[in-house]
């Protein structure tokens, strides 16, 4: 990787062009510069005409960053089914090594850099509403901006070939252009919902039923199943008008948004899943959940049934040995409270524990997310045989839905969420995903209705009867 400090650009620009020439194939070039407050959500928006079936946006659920980006310099994909974490980090490795970055510093969260996902499970069958997306799909942006507490920061990319011809004062005029019309908000077209259609709910309790007949004989402890329903509207719905609801109704969640061609996987998040800033790595442990009260006194006294409900705290429990031998391997410590607190969403609270280690050398970002996905949260336990149970009880395929979305940058920061509350908009319909974890006590009809709890987020965001 090649880190140019305080050169001008066109000289940056000339070493890109002949490396490309050098190595008979394209390399990366990218400019980072900070810029002047610029909503995220706004220039999110301003690349809809140009850019639609191209775009991302990620807001962390600590308020330390967003990121929005527009076009696609580079797709990394892969269709690998057992190696899709390898295959990517491989890919990606290749480019940065040989690529020309222009910035006076390593600011985490930009320059190059790469955002999307990875299916739940390769191994499953793929639906046909999936078909944008790869068993892993991540973009690397042409223009891209980075908001953290300290500054705003645009980076632009491009891919310069042996023979392309110089352009780089026509991309620097574009970006000029498309930061002066970002600073003027728009108001996303909304479309209203028709109707929400639920897929064979009897069917869905009957496998529940047959997954908890499945534990009681001892095979296993705990299966994840997840559903799905379909929200039709009258008009072709934007990921624009869905987030920014989302936006203000999940303020403390991960949102996410990522388009492919006709598709958009989007969604508010509770869980993360990994972080990797230099050294320091974060993980949380997120399983068992509970409904919020309609009043203060209603909602601490469901809490502290949630913190004493034995099914739930194992459940939990679960989850946090799975992390904790996940990552153990890959930091030099990890700490975490030896009990679990309460994570309280708008509609939903969970049992929390936080999980803080230290990175050990040369750990790659990429790898931890290999070793914890899927958690028992989202899989099961033991992970290989739950797996199996989902493929043949839930009759549908996950897709992103419950995989690692996020970012990852040039220099190893980045983050990953598990993509739970999420939905896959196409077009006038939107199919949204929700799960619960079974274990051998569990009852058919509450995990059918912690689902249609789950659902909430996202049926208000696209603007649905929540109360139905």
């Amino acid at each position: 990787m090649v880190t140019i400090h305080k050169t001008n650009i066109e000289n940056a620009y000339d070493t890109a062009r002949e490396k490309a020439k050098q190595y008979q194939h394209p390399v990366l070039f990218s400019i980072v510069e900070k810029i002047d407050s610029i909503d995220p959500l706004s220039f999110y928006n301003e690349g809809h005409s140009l850019f639609k079936g191209a775009r991302f946006l990620w807001k962390d659920r600590d308020h330390t960053i967003t990121i929005a980006g527009l076009g696609s310099a580079l797709m990394i994909s892969t269709e690998d089914e057992r190696d899709q974490f390898f295959a990517v980090e491989n890919e990606w490795k290749r480019f940065i090594e040989e690529a020309v970055i222009l910035s006076t510093d390593r600011w985490a969260g930009t320059g190059p850099l790469m955002f999307g996902g990875f299916r739940f499970d390769p191994l499953n069958q793929k639906g046909g509403e999936w078909d944008d997306f790869e068993n892993g799909t991540l973009q690397i942006p042409s223009f891209m901006l980075t908001k953290s507490k300290e500054s705003d920061y645009l980076t632009v990319n491009v891919l310069c070939g042996p023979e392309d011809e110089d352009s780089l004062n026509e991309l620097l005029q574009f970006k000029d252009e498309l930061l002066r019309k970002a600073k003027y908000p728009s108001t996303p077209d909304e479309a209203t919902v028709n109707g929400v259609e639920d897929y064979n709910p009897a069917e869905w309790k009957d496998s529940v039923q047959n997954v908890v007949d499945t534990l009681k004989a001892g095979e296993m402890e705990k299966v994840v199943l997840a559903r799905k329903c379909k929200v039709t509207f009258d008009s072709s719905v934007t990921s624009d008008f869905v987030l920014d609801n989302l936006w203000k109704q999940q303020p403390d969640s991960f949102i996410f948004s990522f388009e492919q061609d006709s598709s958009c996987f989007i969604g508010a998040t509770p869980e993360r899943l990994v972080k990797k800033t230099g050294e320091e790595v974060l993980s949380t442990c997120l399983a068992g959940s509970i409904a919020r009260g309609s009043s203060l006194d209603e909602d601490e006294r469901l809490g502290e049934e949630l913190l004493n409900d034995e099914k739930n705290r194992y459940e939990h429990h679960l989850v946090v040995e799975n992390i904790r031998q996940a990552l153990n391997p890959y930091c030099e410590e990890l700490t975490m409270p030896e009990k679990p607190g309460l994570m309280k969403m708008k509609d939903i609270q969970h049992l929390y524990t936080p999980v803080v280690g230290r990175a050990s050398l040369h750990t790659s970002l990429l790898e931890m997310v290999e070793k914890l996905h899927p958690t028992p949260a989202l899989g099961g336990v033991p992970r290989e045989k739950a797996l199996h149970v989902i493929r043949q009880e839930e009759k549908m395929d996950r897709g992103l839905y419950a995989g690692p979305v996020g970012w990852m940058d040039a220099y190893g920061n980045g983050e990953f969420a598990v993509a739970i509350r999420s939905g896959l908009l196409q077009g006038s319909e939107s199919t949204l995903f929700a799960g619960c974890g079974i274990v051998a006590d569990s009852d058919p009809e509450s995990e059918f209705r912690e689902t249609q709890m789950k659902f909430r987020p996202m049926l208000r965001a696209l603007g649905g009867n929540i109360n139905g």
